[in-house]
């Protein structure tokens, strides 16, 4: 199997579960959406921009014609998904999700064990 075959369905686990995480926390404050006002939101409102750097690495990895993904986007990939306090709005945001839902934690730790194998 190709390393992007590998990694695409546990990224998309995990941005997936992300989403989910965020969306529930958006609607406990702000009521209940319909699917189509919370993609709205999820575009718009700026609450949710840190997701952009994982949702454009997924993209640039869906344009790969490549069955391997290049060493550097496997470096990006570790450097985005690694929490730091003092890092990125995502590496920052990401690690206080990882903290406080147990369904992000399994989701990363299912891709850490694909790029470990890489």
């Amino acid at each position: 199997m190709s390393t992007l075959a590998q990694l695409r369905r546990p990224l998309l686990d995990l941005h997936k579960t992300l989403v989910d995480a965020e969306r529930e926390d958006y609607e406990r404050t702000r009521g209940r959406m319909s699917d189509g006002d919370f993609l709205k939101a999820l575009i718009d409102d700026p609450a949710f921009a840190w997701l952009g750097a994982l949702t454009a690495l997924i993209v640039r990895l869906e344009e790969l014609e490549a069955a391997d993904v290049p060493k550097e986007y496997l470096a990006e990939i570790r450097r985005l998904l690694k929490p730091d306090p003092a890092g990125s709005s995502f590496q920052r945001k990401y690690g206080e999700l990882l903290q406080r839902r147990p369904e992000a934690l399994v989701a990363h730790g299912a891709l850490m064990r694909v790029l470990q194998e890489r």
